[in-house]
């Protein structure tokens, strides 16, 4: 260990261990998000050999479009399967069982998508990607736990921001390898999925030397265990040992059991941390990011660009994704959490309606002009994105909840952020076929980011650098709703009794 002792800036094995996470988990989030928007002809021809050979039928576009969306959503449905089993294995088996549990379901599901290749079956590769999802969705949910858990507040939002920033670098080199002139092509796609076998094997080899997170190991009475877990991940003196658990024991509250994703929403306090930490979540799939992720290419190809501009202006803007996060990494503990949220949702609300703009003059005046403002549009989307919404949502949940209802907690966070994801990809095409691509991304991205920046305005706390106690003393100082009369009493039963009546308890 070091003789360099700093609560602001982590250790050298924590930020081993939030590499780790970050590339065995958010990374293929990215991933597999990314990668079936330039490789989509690839897949398609795929999907329709396989059911021809199946079911001697070729599939026109109608029906095709309708497979092939079917298995980019399925993605998030299994990530909604994910999100709601995550309490479940965080609070059984632990913190870290449950992330390598989740890194095998990767690697189970990469084999699954190269067999269906060699089996010609668009079934098998459907039943990998629901998987997939299933094991993404926990991996992220639960890299957040694991990494709030581990780190020290002083630096906890730069820990924790490796997560998004992993989940970019995904975005990133998903866009690159899935091109048509790299390995997104008919004969070669399944060598993407090869290449997340060998980078999920290491992963997983490495990360079973990593301790448990130490809240887990004190909430479940291992407190040696845990002296030994906060010595390796807070990098500190042997005489600050003591002093951290007895912080992190301070935390738990006393609670001697754990809540289950229902009873987490029965009790005003867990509830209100867990709906601000969901709408953040929700903040992040309906900001426009699903359907960017998704049909990017598609929509530059849309305003006049070629196959070949929209792909390397796709992988352009992944790259500027993956700048906008570790440029957020630097600022996180610096700014605060609430004021990058507030300032980029409103960001990208003007974006958006911007975006809708350039979509719908290019529909009138078809200039080729206005495809490259689009690109230049979506980067900006994409840097406050990346600052704000798109990395705090993994993990700002974790800092609002106590350690009995952390993981239920987290566990809504992900099945809300699967579930927009999905809803989206299910709604946009036919609402896109019917109104038309620009007012169905006004209607999807506009009006929900305007509703979240009210509600962040009113309802989220300054996590940063703060201890639950310190969260809910920052609760008091938020702005009231107009219609919530500003009351206060000289004691402090009398002042709890108010809070507890307070409107803002019901969220």
């Amino acid at each position: 260990m070091s003789t360099y002792y700093s609560d602001t800036r982590p250790g050298k094995k924590l930020l081993f261990s939030a590499l780790l996470s970050g590339i065995g988990g958010a990374f293929h989030f990215g991933y597999q998000v990314t990668l079936t928007n330039p490789a989509q002809y690839a897949f398609t021809t795929f999907v329709n050999q396989s059911y021809h050979d199946h079911f001697g039928v070729v599939l026109d576009k109608a029906g095709l479009d309708a497979i092939w969306g079917f298995l980019v959503a399925v993605l998030f449905a299994g990530g909604i399967v994910g999100s709601l089993t995550l309490r479940f294995f965080a609070d059984w088996i632990g913190r870290k069982k449950a992330l390598l549990l989740s890194f095998f379901g990767i690697l189970a599901s990469s084999l699954l998508s190269i067999g269906s290749y060699f089996i010609n079956s668009f079934e098998l590769y459907g039943v990998s990607r629901f998987t997939m999802g299933v094991s993404v969705s926990m991996a992220l949910g639960m890299s957040g736990l694991f990494l709030t858990e581990c780190s020290p507040k002083g630096c906890r939002g730069m820990v924790c921001m490796t997560t998004g920033i992993f989940v970019q670098l995904g975005l990133f080199l998903g866009s690159i390898i899935g091109m048509p002139d790299i390995f997104g092509d008919v004969e070669t796609w399944w060598i993407i999925y090869l290449a997340e076998v060998l980078v999920v094997s290491v992963v997983m080899l490495l990360f079973s030397f990593y301790p448990e997170s130490p809240c887990y190991l004190l909430f479940k009475g291992y407190e040696e265990s845990a002296r030994d877990s906060v010595k390796l991940y807070y990098n500190c003196p042997d005489y600050l040992v003591d002093k951290h658990v007895k912080e992190l024991k301070d935390n738990i509250q006393n609670n001697t059991r754990s809540m289950n994703i229902i009873q987490v929403l029965r009790d005003p306090q867990t509830r209100r941390a867990t709906i601000v930490g969901a709408t953040t979540a929700f903040a992040m799939g309906f900001s426009g990011v699903a359907v960017i992720n998704a049909f990017a290419v598609e929509i530059l190809r849309n305003t006049g660009l070629s196959i070949f501009q929209a792909s390397i202006a796709n992988a352009f803007l992944s790259l500027s994704t993956l700048i906008g996060a570790l440029f957020s990494a630097s600022i996180i503990d610096k700014h605060g959490r609430r004021p990058l949220l507030l300032r980029t949702v409103m960001a990208i609300v003007a974006i958006n309606i911007a975006i809708f703009a350039l979509m719908r003059a290019y529909n009138v005046y078809h200039a080729q002009w206005l495809g490259y403002c689009l690109i230049g549009a979506i980067l900006l989307f994409f840097i406050a994105f990346t600052i704000g919404p798109g990395p705090l949502c993994y993990f700002i949940t974790s800092e609002m909840i106590g350690q009995h209802a952390r993981s239920a907690g987290q566990s809504w966070a992900a099945f809300v952020q699967m579930a927009s994801r999905t809803v989206i990809l299910i709604f946009y095409l036919p609402l896109s076929n019917a109104i038309g691509s620009d007012y169905s991304y006004a209607i999807l991205f506009v009006l929900p980011m305007l509703y979240c920046f009210v509600f962040f305005y009113y309802f989220l706390p300054e996590t940063k650098n703060r201890n639950l106690m310190e969260v809910e003393a920052e609760i008091q100082k938020l702005p009231r709703l107009p219609c919530s009369a500003h009351q206060t009493y000289s004691t402090d039963n009398a002042q709890q009794e108010y809070d507890r009546r307070d409107l803002r308890q019901v969220f």
